[in-house]
């Protein structure tokens, strides 16, 4: 099966990804970030976050009228919602100039939940190294205190 310290990693990499959900449910809540966009794909779809906090602006009704943003505000607690239920979590971050964007989805909207990969974490670690030690040349004693003991 894996080993313990596969799994602790695991566990670690999941607590992460928790938090960051939690935090966004925050940040949903607290009017900081909210619905920018939905993204459709065939029998699924996700959500784009965005917001001040993120560079970008907070989405309101085109007139000021209380009924559009009540919808907007609803839509935002229900989405903080399954964010804490752990029904939906974050996929991706969008990046444009001056600004970002989280995207969440799960079961809900057709999609599966994303689950801790280590061996393509280790995969990509791999590729990385190989791609900076062949074209870029680093001095090792910058990363000698970052080293595992």
């Amino acid at each position: 099966m894996f080993s313990k310290s596969f799994v602790e990693d695991a566990n670690i990499i999941a607590s992460l990804q928790r938090d960051l959900n939690l935090a966004t449910a925050f940040l949903l809540l607290t009017g900081q970030i909210t619905v920018r966009g939905v993204f459709v794909y065939s029998g699924r779809f996700s959500l784009s976050l965005s917001g001040p906090i993120f560079g970008s602006v907070r989405t309101v009704g085109k007139e000021p009228q209380h009924i559009t943003n009540t919808v907007i505000d609803i839509i935002d607690v229900l989405i903080a919602v399954l964010l804490i239920m752990d029904q939906i979590r974050i996929v991706g971050v969008l990046v444009g100039p001056g600004r970002f964007a989280l995207t969440v989805t799960g079961p809900i909207f057709g999609e599966t939940l994303p689950q801790p990969n280590l061996s393509l974490l280790e995969e990509h670690y791999r590729f990385f190294h190989q791609v900076v030690t062949k074209h870029f040349h680093i001095d090792p004693t910058i990363f000698k205190n970052f080293t595992k003991e």
